[in-house]
C-alpha cells in the first residue's frame, strides 16, 4: 500500500460531522471535484454549508500554489446532518441536497425537524447562499442517497432518520422514496413512497448497491436488524428485502446493537465481493461479512454471508460509546479488489488506535483474512474518495468529528489525504526520491520537480500492462524497466536505460494514440514536457539558465523550497584549480532509490551545462563503479557528444589526445547516448582490478559530495561543440548515473521462440525439464522428468534491455549457482542475482527447431546427467544439450 500525504484544506473548522465529494459539474467522469464540508452547529450558532473549490480543477480560480481550496458558503442552517447531490434542475450542473432541522442530539429531536431541501446550482462556482426549494420531511432524518429505485427515467432519493422522536431506539423509522416532479423548479414539494415502516431501527448508514447491468439501485441498510438489503422487483412491482448479516449480538444493557456502518467491496468484476461493516452505531467492531467462492456475482441477496470479526476498538472506559463512525469500501490502490477505509472519530482519553483512517486490505477473501493500514492520524468522522487531483490515482478527504456535546476533536481540520507512491526528502543540497517498485503499485505517479532550459522534468512510475498518456514532444528516459510505443507506421519502439554502446537515440515519443505502455516489470523513467517558463533555446547567457523548483505541495516544505543554482564548475571544492574561465556549469543532484527496505538505488542525477568550445579533458573512471548515460536537453551549437579512446589505455595520452586514437558521437537535443565502458560480447560490464567499471579514456573527472564523506567520482563528459566564444550557445545537459548494467548488444534472434509459456522438452532424453516436486524453495534442483500432460510450464521472458537474452522462471528462476563451473546442478531461485549473472540464458540454435541454453557470459549450455539432473557443461561436451520450446495456450 501506497502512503497518503495529509493537506490541509481548512483548518477554521469549528465543528465538523459531514463530508462529501462535490463534482461541479454533472458529468460521467467527476474529475476534479470540489469537497462540501460542515458541522452540525449548535443551538446558538447555525452551520454554514461550505464548497470548497478544488485548487486543481482549472474551472475554480484557486490554483494549487496560491489561494488553495477557496470557500464558498452554499447556506446555513440549523443542525444539517446528511446530504447528497444530482443535477435536478437539468442544467448540466450538480444541485445540492440537505437535510436539516434535526435537533442538537439524538435526546433532542426536534419533531417538526428532518427537512429535506435541494439547493439550485446556476453554474457560478462563486455564488454564495444558493436558493433551497422543498423536497419533503420527516423528524430524525440522518441518511439522504440518490439513485433509480423504482425507475430509471428520473432521479430519486432515499431518505431515512435515525429514529423518529428522542431517546426512541425501539420504534421503527420509514424508509421513504421521493421522486423528483415534473417540474422541480415550481414543485412544492416531492411525491413520496414509503415501501417500509414497520422494520429497521436506529439506522446509522444507508449506501447505493448499482446493478451491474445498469438496472435499478439497490439499497443496502446499517441498523439495529445489522445490514440489510432492500430493493424493488420490476417483476411483481413490489419492494423486497433481506437481512444479510445480525451484526453485533444484543449485549445486556447497551442499547446499541447489529451495524453502524456498511458498505460493499468489489472484487474485480463482482460489485457484491464482499460486505464491510462496523457495529454498532458508532461502535467497536470492524467486521466483514464473505461468501462461498462459488456463490454468484453481484447478487447479494441470492447467497449465503459469513461474518468475520477484524477488530475491537473497545475502550472500556468509554462505555457503550465507540469510535467508529464509516466504513467505506474503494480499490484505494488500484490493484481490482476494493479496500475498505475506517473513519475513526477519537476517543477520551485520546487513543491513536482510535483515531484517523485505517485501511484495511483482503489477503484471504473466503476466509476472511485482511491485513490493515494507517493511513491518517487526525480524527475522522466521514471519509469522501475521488480522483481529486489526477485521472490516474484516487486521494481522499477526511473531516475531524467535532460535534459539542458529543466528542470534540481537540484541533478539528477537513484534510486532503493525496496518493504519494514516489516521497522525496532534502538530503545536504541535494533530494532523494523513494519510488516504489512497479511491480508493487497499480497505480501510476507522476512528479514534476524541475524546470529548466524549456524542459519540466517529471519522475513517473508505471506499474506493469499499463499505459500512461505522453503528448507528442515530449521526451522519456528510462531508468527502471522498459516502455513502448507504436507510430503512425505501426512499428513498434522501445525504450529501456540505454541505446546501443556508442550510439546515440532520440527520446521524443510519436505515439499514435499518445500514450506508452509498459511491459511485465513496469517502468520508472523521466518525463521530459516542454516549458514556456524557462525560456527557449538556443541559451546566450547562463542568466538565461534559471532552474525552477516544481515540486507539488504534497512534498515537505524543505523540499519544496529547495533552490538550484548552476554552479561554475572552476568553484566546485572538487576542482582544484582547474576548469579556470571555462564556462561549465554543474547542477545537483537527485537521487532515485527504491522505496522498500533494501533502498536499493536506481540513479543519481545531475544536470551540466558547457559554453562553445568547452572540453572537461579525458579521463577513464578510475574511482567508482557506476556506470553512466547522458540525456541532451539542449545542443547549443548541434556538434556537442561524448568521445572515448579506441586504443589500449598504456596507447592513450589524455593530456595530449591524438584525434585518430578516439572516436566520437554526436547527441542531438532530445537525445541520450549509450555505453562508452568495455563489455564482454554479451553485454557484460567489464571491471578492472579494483571492480570499478572497466571505461576508455573519455572526458573529465569531479568530485560529488555526500554528507558522510568527500567521494572521488569519475563521470563521462561532454565534449561541447566548437564555435565562436563571442556567439555563445550553450550545451544543457542530464547526467544519470546507474549501478552497472548489461549492454544492449546486437544478436541475431530471428527463429528463437517469442516471450511467453513453454515446457522445455529435452530432445534426447524426451523428458520435461522441472523445478524437483513443484517446491520454490531456493536452491531446488532442476531435473527432467517423462514428458506428458502435466508437465511443469516455463515463462520465457526478456531481460530487460536485451533482445537475446532471457529469464526461465516456474515456480522460481532457472539458476546456476556460485562460483560457475562445468557440472555443476541448475537450481531454482526466486530472486534474481545482480547483473542476472546466474540467471540469464541465450538461446543458441543451428535448425530453429532445438535450442542449446546458453549461461550469460560462458560457453556452458543446460545438459542432463545419468541422473536426469539438469547441469551446465561445455557446449558440445556430449549429447543431451537440446531443448525443445513447445508453446502452450496461455502465451504472454
Amino acid at each position: 500500500m501506497h502512503r497518503f500525504f495529509p493537506r490541509i484544506i481548512d483548518y477554521t473548522v469549528d465543528d465538523g460531522y459531514w463530508i462529501e465529494k462535490f463534482p461541479f459539474r454533472a458529468t460521467s467522469d467527476e474529475l476534479n471535484p470540489n469537497v462540501i464540508a460542515y458541522g452540525l452547529g449548535t443551538t446558538d450558532q447555525k452551520s454554514d454549508i461550505v464548497m470548497l473549490q478544488n485548487p486543481y480543477n482549472s474551472e475554480n480560480e484557486s490554483q494549487p500554489e496560491s489561494q488553495g481550496w477557496k470557500e464558498v458558503i452554499l447556506a446555513s442552517l440549523w443542525f444539517p446532518v446528511p446530504m447528497a447531490y444530482a443535477d435536478i434542475s437539468g442544467n448540466g450542473y450538480n444541485d445540492v441536497i440537505v437535510s436539516d432541522r434535526y435537533g442538537p442530539s439524538m435526546s433532542d429531536i426536534w419533531p417538526d425537524g428532518g427537512r429535506i431541501q435541494w439547493f439550485e446550482n446556476t453554474g457560478d462556482p462563486n455564488k454564495e447562499q444558493w436558493e433551497p426549494r422543498f423536497i419533503g420531511q420527516s423528524p430524525g432524518m440522518h441518511r439522504i442517497r440518490v439513485g433509480h429505485f423504482t425507475r430509471r427515467d428520473v432521479i430519486q432519493i432515499a431518505a431515512l432518520p435515525v429514529i423518529t422522536s428522542s431517546d426512541d431506539l425501539d420504534t421503527p423509522v420509514p424508509v421513504t422514496i421521493y421522486t423528483k416532479p415534473d417540474d422541480p423548479m415550481s414543485a412544492s414539494e416531492w411525491e413520496k413512497d414509503v415501501p417500509f415502516d414497520n422494520l429497521f431501527r436506529v439506522v446509522h448508514e444507508v449506501v447505493v448497491v448499482p446493478s451491474p447491468d445498469g438496472a435499478l439501485d439497490r439499497i443496502m441498510l446499517a441498523s439495529r436488524e445489522g445490514v440489510s438489503f432492500l430493493w424493488f422487483d420490476v417483476g411483481t412491482k413490489k419492494w423486497d428485502y433481506k437481512i444479510l448479516g445480525t451484526g453485533l449480538p444484543e449485549i445486556p444493557g447497551d442499547p446499541y446493537w447489529g451495524s453502524g456502518s456498511v458498505s460493499v467491496g468489489k472484487v474485480h468484476d463482482d460489485c457484491a465481493g464482499y460486505i464491510a461493516s462496523s457495529e454498532a452505531m458508532h461502535g467497536h467492531f470492524v467486521s466483514v461479512y464473505v461468501k462461498d467462492e462459488n456463490a454468484p456475482p453481484n447478487q447479494p441477496a441470492d447467497v449465503q454471508w459469513t461474518r468475520h470479526v477484524l477488530d475491537d476498538y473497545t475502550i472500556p472506559s468509554n462505555g457503550f460509546a465507540g469510535s467508529i463512525h464509516q466504513v467505506v469500501c474503494v480499490d484505494i490502490d488500484g490493484d481490482g479488489v476494493d479496500e475498505f477505509l475506517v473513519a475513526m472519530m477519537g476517543s477520551n482519553p485520546p487513543s491513536w488506535d482510535e483515531t484517523g483512517v485505517w485501511c484495511y486490505k483482503p489477503v484471504d477473501l473466503k476466509n476472511g483474512v485482511f491485513t490493515k493500514f494507517k493511513l491518517g492520524d487526525v480524527s475522522a468522522g466521514r471519509v469522501a474518495v475521488a480522483n481529486f487531483r489526477s485521472p490516474q490515482m484516487l486521494d481522499f478527504a477526511t473531516i475531524s468529528y467535532s460535534v459539542p456535546g458529543y466528542f470534540e476533536s481537540p484541533v478539528p481540520l477537513i484534510l486532503l489525504y493525496e496518493a504519494a507512491p514516489i516521497s522525496a526528502e532534502k538530503i545536504d543540497d541535494e533530494v532523494m526520491f523513494r519510488v516504489p517498485r512497479p511491480n508493487t503499485i497499480h497505480v501510476a505517479d507522476e512528479v514534476e520537480f524541475l524546470d529548466v532550459a524549456g524542459r519540466k522534468l517529471a519522475l513517473v512510475v508505471v506499474p506493469p500492462l499499463s499505459q500512461y498518456p505522453v503528448q507528442p514532444g515530449e521526451g522519456v528516459k528510462v531508468i527502471a524497466g522498459r516502455v513502448l510505443w507504436t507510430d503512425g507506421d505501426g512499428k513498434v519502439h522501445e525504450r529501456t536505460q540505454a541505446p546501443p554502446p556508442f550510439e546515440s537515440r532520440i527520446i521524443t515519443i510519436a505515439s499514435t494514440d499518445a500514450n506508452i505502455f509498459t511491459h511485465n516489470e513496469g517502468a520508472v523513467f523521466i518525463l521530459i514536457k516542454e516549458s514556456t517558463a524557462s525560456g527557449e533555446p538556443p541559451f546566450t547567457d547562463m542568466r538565461q539558465l534559471v532552474a525552477y523548483n516544481l515540486f507539488p505541495l504534497r512534498f515537505p516544505g524543505t523540499v519544496r523550497h529547495m533552490s538550484f543554482p548552476w554552479v561554475k564548475v572552476e568553484d566546485r571544492p572538487w576542482a582544484n584549480g582547474r576548469f579556470k574561465g571555462d564556462e561549465f556549469y554543474n547542477l545537483i543532484g537527485f537521487h532515485v532509490r527504491y522505496a522498500d527496505d533494501s533502498a536499493e538505488s536506481i540513479c543519481h542525477i545531475q544536470l551540466w551545462t558547457a559554453g562553445v568550445n568547452v572540453s572537461a579533458g579525458f579521463h577513464n573512471h578510475i574511482g567508482d563503479t557506476f556506470a553512466e548515460i547522458h540525456a541532451c536537453l539542449v545542443n547549443g551549437t548541434g556538434q556537442g557528444g561524448m568521445s572515448w579512446a579506441t586504443v589500449p589505455d598504456a596507447d592513450f595520452d589524455p593530456a595530449n589526445p591524438d584525434k585518430d586514437k578516439y572516436s566520437s558521437v554526436v547527441v542531438p537535443s532530445m537525445a541520450e547516448h549509450g555505453p562508452l565502458w568495455r563489455t564482454s560480447a554479451d553485454g557484460m560490464p567489464l571491471f578492472r582490478q579494483n571492480r570499478t567499471v572497466d571505461y576508455p579514456w573519455h572526458g573529465k573527472y569531479w568530485y560529488l559530495y555526500s554528507s558522510a564523506m568527500l567521494t572521488i567520482l569519475f563521470a563521462l563528459a561532454w565534449l561541447a561543440g566548437s564555435g565562436d566564444p563571442e556567439e555563445q550557445k550553450f550545451d544543457v545537459w542530464v547526467a544519470f548515473e546507474f549501478p552497472p548494467f548489461v549492454a544492449r548488444v546486437t544478436q541475431t534472434t530471428a527463429g528463437t521462440p517469442d516471450p511467453g509459456m513453454y515446457r522445455l522438452i529435452n530432445t534426447k532424453a524426451g523428458a520435461s525439464a522441472t523445478i524437483k516436486g513443484g517446491d520454490s524453495t531456493d536452491g531446488t534442483p532442476l531435473v527432467v522428468l517423462p514428458s506428458g500432460p502435466n508437465d511443469q510450464t516455463w515463462e520465457l521472458e526478456n531481460i530487460t534491455g536485451s533482445d537475446s537474452f532471457y529469464t526461465l522462471k516456474n515456480v522460481s528462476y532457472a539458476s546456476s549457482d556460485w562460483p560457475i563451473v562445468s557440472g555443476q546442478r541448475l537450481i531454482g531461485t526466486r530472486s534474481l542475482a545482480a547483473l542476472e549473472v546466474t540467471n540469464s540464458w541465450s538461446l543458441i540454435s543451428d535448425d530453429m527447431q532445438t535450442f542449446q541454453i546458453r549461461l550469460i557470459d560462458t560457453d556452458l549450455v543446460w545438459s542432463v546427467d545419468s541422473d536426469d539432473n539438469i547441469i551446465l557443461a561445455q557446449t558440445g561436451a556430449g549429447e543431451g544439450q537440446n531443448w525443445a520450446f513447445e508453446s502452450v495456450d496461455n502465451v504472454l
